[in-house]
């Protein structure tokens, strides 16, 4: 698989998911389904860094087309009622610019999220707001 999904840290309060090129929409969803089941398993907040740093593309090539678009927005309801924050790792900038206009569309299913440019400076951001 393209898309890589463990815990972070001992205590299983983070979960590292790795992204890998070549990823599909189907993996996608399939990582997606797998972190319901833990949140809803928990009974305690879980945190994710999602890890995009080497320079991970959109399947199918543009965030700007209709189907991608569309998944992008499922997406992101799907980790509505998530229970914890999200750091991105390696964000590079089509994807800040497309946080910022799901944002403008929707500014509770991001307001989670952050952005770090390594995986300590995620950790690091997780330890000050993640208890």
């Amino acid at each position: 698989m393209s898309i890589e999904l463990y815990w972070d840290n001992d205590e299983q309060t983070i979960l590292l998911c790795e992204f890998h090129p070549g990823w599909t929409w189907d993996e996608m969803y399939e990582t997606l389904a797998t972190i319901k089941k833990v949140t809803d398993r928990a009974n305690y907040e879980i945190a994710a860094i999602v890890d995009v740093h080497e320079g991970v593309g959109i399947p199918g090539g543009s965030l700007l087309s209709r189907s991608n678009f569309e998944h992008a927005k499922k997406m992101l309801s799907m980790g509505e009622g998530g229970t914890g924050p999200i750091v991105i790792v390696g964000a590079n900038p089509l994807i800040r610019a497309a946080h910022d206009a799901f944002r403008m569309i929707d500014r509770k299913a991001t307001s989670n999220i952050r952005f770090a440019p390594n995986l300590e400076a995620a950790r690091a951001i997780l330890d000050e707001i993640h208890t």
